[in-house]
């Protein structure tokens, strides 16, 4: 009865009850082991495509990044626009011409893209 007392106060606690091994030691030539970085290979004629922007105006609000919300003007904004906390719940669906505005816990701009 004892043991199996303890067995459920470990698991209602979050306990393991496994013991896991020695933590391996950081290798030596870069962060956490991993091996130097080599050398950049030549990619010309490799295949470049521009980065997805839409039109929906983000690089003329880009320099309200780290900036309270409540500083972005609406005069700035587009007609179309969505703000997302950490919380929020999104549709996944791309639409070119809104403007997502992602806000952190203390309603600070994130970041703001096309989408």
């Amino acid at each position: 009865m004892k043991m199996r007392v303890i067995l459920l106060s470990c698991l209602v606690a979050g306990c393991a009850l496994t013991t896991r091994g020695p933590e391996p030691s950081p290798q030596p030539g870069g962060a956490g082991g991993l091996p130097p970085l080599g050398a950049a290979e030549d990619v010309d004629g490799g295949e470049v495509r521009a980065p997805i922007t839409g039109t929906c105006g983000m690089e003329d609000v880009q320099h309200f990044v780290g900036r309270p919300r409540v500083s972005v003007p609406r005069t700035a904004m587009p007609e179309n626009y969505r703000v997302v906390g950490p919380n929020s719940v999104v549709t996944m669906d791309y639409r070119p011409d809104r403007l997502t505005i992602r806000v952190d816990e203390n309603d600070m701009v994130e970041s703001l893209a096309c989408g």
